[in-house]
């Protein structure tokens, strides 16, 4: 019989909606300007790994001087203006009063988890590994050695959700349970799967 005691996130595509670069959605922009900034999303690696900063990853783009003046601060910022799946942070609250504890495992950068881990929305978090704070992403497998250490899990009583497969075959390489999640299928799934494995969230 399964016991789950532990529920871990991924934050891109799950706590928070779409990808990085749909923030532009936000500006008044042409096409051309668009997939100009669109290119500070790609290639994020270093960002993940802590070896380079949201302001470095701009200047290296050599972007023109005046989308540098206009958009800049935005562009840095951008997890500032992400979406948030609001739905999930109410389950969130629900597993909390049900006693489990909740953590996060995301590759991502420094400015994001500084400002989401003090952001109240995230008050209910018991625990975060990020990527950029142990040079290493879930996909090679590390992290996961990390978060049961770091917390002193039993990979059999911990369930993951994120948005890629590879990630989530590497936790269940790790023996977690896990599930891939897509924000445009809806929910249901993901609480009918939780359900399943005997994970209480009314």
């Amino acid at each position: 019989m399964i016991n789950i005691k532990n529920i871990i996130f991924d934050i891109g595509g799950v706590l928070t909606i779409g990808k990085t670069y749909t923030v532009l959605d936000n500006l008044d922009i042409d096409s051309n300007t668009y997939n100009d900034l669109k290119r500070f999303f790609d290639n994020c690696e270093e960002l993940d790994l802590g070896t380079m900063t949201l302001e470095e990853k701009f200047n290296n783009c050599n972007f023109d001087k005046e989308i540098e003046l206009k958009y800049k601060e935005y562009v840095i910022n951008y997890y500032k203006h992400r979406k948030f799946n609001t739905e999930l942070f109410d389950l969130i609250k629900r597993l909390k009063k049900n006693n489990y504890n909740v953590y996060i495992l995301s590759d991502n950068n420094k400015e994001l988890y500084n400002y989401y881990r003090s952001s109240e929305l995230f008050k209910n978090i018991d625990g975060w590994v990020l990527s950029c704070d142990y040079g290493t992403i879930k996909k090679d497998g590390k992290l996961f050695d990390i978060i049961l250490d770091k917390f002193n899990l039993n990979p059999s009583e911990c369930y993951f959700i994120d948005d890629n497969e590879i990630n989530v075959n590497e936790a269940k390489n790790h023996k977690i349970e896990a599930f891939i999640y897509n924000y445009n299928e809806g929910n249901n799934k993901l609480y009918d799967d939780m359900k399943n494995k005997g994970i209480a969230i009314d």
